[in-house]
């Protein structure tokens, strides 16, 4: 494949790119152990855009697979819109385990950082809803993103969502492939005050378009 885009993203940085249907979108942890919070519309219409719920909840299954509410997305799975049409598709991932990715959790925002006591700053809806504002996207209409690397699991014992560190590694990273004309919005998360989302060392992260 043909690169035709190249971004690095600073820390606590945004980054706005249209992907063409057929095109793939790689992001690559840099230093490892950072998460990228990612929001898809549809470039024709902004109003669809990414639900994570329709994701786990209203796939394309595989030729005579049953139903089953997945918890997380690996290779193979779609992205899929509020209108329920697969708008990307998960084509490679190589970290281990595959899946850690946050499809549950609210991206954070400045809300998140002032009420808990912290650094006030911008989160990652403030990021990309800067990213986006050029395209005439309100912060509103932000949807619930994909928490790229996010090490997100529940707690049966505990009964509640644990915030653990990555799993990627220097190098690793996930590729996407367009199904339809797409927008995505992204913000290299900024959260390093109350979890372990980054490991607590936010670092930069490369932005990849490729033309098959």
């Amino acid at each position: 494949m043909n690169q035709i885009h190249e971004h690095v993203m600073a820390p606590k940085s945004g980054h706005a790119i249209e992907v063409k249907k057929g095109q793939h979108l790689r992001i690559i942890d840099i230093e490892g152990k950072q998460v990228v919070d990612v929001a898809v519309f549809n470039a024709d219409n902004y109003g669809e855009k990414l639900s994570t719920s329709n994701s786990r909840t209203r796939y394309v299954p595989p030729a005579g697979q049953e139903y089953i509410p997945r918890d997380h997305l690996s290779e193979g799975d779609h992205l899929m819109s509020t209108l329920c049409r697969p708008m990307m598709t998960i084509v490679k991932e190589t970290p281990e385990p595959k899946g850690i990715h946050d499809t549950h959790n609210r991206m954070c925002n400045r809300f998140l950082f002032e009420s808990h006591g912290g650094i006030s700053q911008d989160g990652c809806h403030e990021i990309i809803s800067k990213a986006v504002a050029s395209y005439g996207i309100a912060p509103e209409d932000i949807p619930d993103t994909l928490d790229v690397f996010m090490n997100y699991q529940h707690s049966c014992e505990k009964h509640r969502w644990e915030i653990l560190e990555p799993v990627s590694k220097p190098g690793d990273y996930i590729e996407f492939r367009a199904e339809m004309d797409c927008l995505v919005g992204l913000s290299n998360c900024p959260e390093d005050q109350f979890t372990d989302c980054n490991a607590r060392n936010c670092t930069p992260m490369k932005i990849e378009v490729f033309e098959p």
